[in-house]
């Protein structure tokens, strides 16, 4: 049996020196692992640049002392996996928070902003981004052209963009979802000419990319390193 937990604090660490029977010393590039052998079973903790993970290896089941009971379990989070960590490194560098982002989006309206994403981001969170992004810019254009400040040209650009960001996200969001999206977006005529059918887009929209219940578990927390056309997304901002 093995099992993982989120070392946080040296509480862990003063435990293991003090109960454990022996302690063993492994270094590795990537990190330092220190075995503690107990009665019957031995704990490993690995010491990564960034973070630390305590490792449970035991044939049978183990009551957890109180100090190791209190940690983050993570033995089912493949971001702690081995090929994670070497693919991506720590995970906390790999969090962000989207509303903040938006926030910058905002700040930034039609001017350029440059929108940096690591391998190891979630793939959901990656999308709600771009296409938070692109919706921005397509609906500000929007009512740029309404105005008669652009050419149409420059609305149709933005509005392929969207809809292909769409088209793409199928895969991390429940498909009935983004084909509702595009049935209201697809159209431009529709848009242009009927202010209704715009605004239900709008409404429609803004409701998606607020509510993560739209996801598709199966895909969504996958880092987007593994997405096979995320080049081609990335050209779309």
């Amino acid at each position: 049996m093995k099992r993982e937990f989120l070392v946080e604090n040296n509480d862990v660490q003063d435990y293991l020196q003090k109960s454990s029977l022996t302690c063993k010393l492994y270094k590795y590039k990537d990190k330092n692992s220190y075995m503690y052998e107990f009665d019957g079973f031995s704990y490993v903790l690995e010491e990564y640049k960034s973070f630390k993970k305590l490792v449970l290896i035991s044939e049978e089941s183990v009551v957890l002392d109180e100090t190791v009971e209190k940690l983050n379990e993570i033995t089912d989070d493949k971001r702690y996996s081995k090929e994670y960590l070497n693919l991506f490194g720590d995970p906390k560098s790999n969090e962000f928070d989207e509303k903040r982002v938006f926030e910058k989006c905002d700040n930034a309206g039609l001017f350029r902003l440059d929108l940096h994403f690591k391998d190891g981001m979630s793939s959901s969170k990656v999308f709600r981004i771009i296409l938070y992004r692109l919706n921005q810019i397509f609906t500000l254009e929007y009512e740029k052209y309404i105005k008669k400040e652009i050419d149409y040209e420059v609305l149709e650009t933005s509005h392929q963009k969207l809809l292909k960001a769409l088209k793409f996200s199928k895969k991390f969001f429940y498909t009935e979802t983004i084909e509702q999206l595009k049935g209201d977006c697809e159209d431009l005529y529709m848009l242009l000419n009927h202010q209704d059918t715009f605004e239900r887009y709008v409404l429609n929209f803004q409701m998606f990319i607020h509510e993560k219940s739209f996801y598709n578990t199966n895909d969504a927390e996958k880092p987007i390193h593994f997405f096979d056309k995320k080049e081609k997304l990335f050209k779309l901002i």
